[in-house]
């Protein structure tokens, strides 16, 4: 598996602390539309927001996706927690796509942010498609 549009442009070590997600771990993300499309899993470096940015630790987020590893336990918490963004911002979506990732997708490391300890930041490898997910389920928030 390789990282080589993680790793160029820049001297920062983004990966260093990484693991591969197992097999059995289901994580969640937000979509634009109930349809998977290009753009849910395009991360901010790959649409220009953020590259002018010089710190590593900005330059390690924009390269990677938000994501949130789910679980029995919390699921619900996550699910309110994207509501709250889509009242806010109906613009960033109104589903959530519940899914595995399958070998050779790529990285995650656990980047805890403000209430949300279920977030990770997941580093694609550079085959990463679509057909490196394996979804679970769709959920629509309206």
């Amino acid at each position: 598996m390789t990282f080589d549009n993680i790793t160029n442009g820049h001297k920062c070590d983004c990966l260093s602390k990484t693991s591969i997600p197992k097999s059995e771990e289901v994580y969640l993300r937000k979509l634009r539309k109930e349809d998977l499309a290009d753009k849910d899993f395009e991360t901010h470096w790959e649409r220009g927001i953020g590259v002018e940015s010089e710190g590593c630790d900005d330059i390690c987020n924009y390269k990677a996706l938000s994501i949130n590893k789910t679980s029995n336990e919390i699921e619900t918490l996550i699910y309110e927690h994207y509501k709250t963004t889509f009242t806010i911002n109906p613009k960033k979506g109104g589903h959530c796509l519940k899914f595995k990732f399958k070998e050779e997708a790529g990285k995650v490391i656990h980047a805890p942010i403000e209430n949300a300890d279920s977030h990770h930041n997941f580093f694609k490898s550079d085959l990463f498609t679509f057909d490196y997910i394996e979804p679970v389920d769709v959920i629509k928030f309206v």
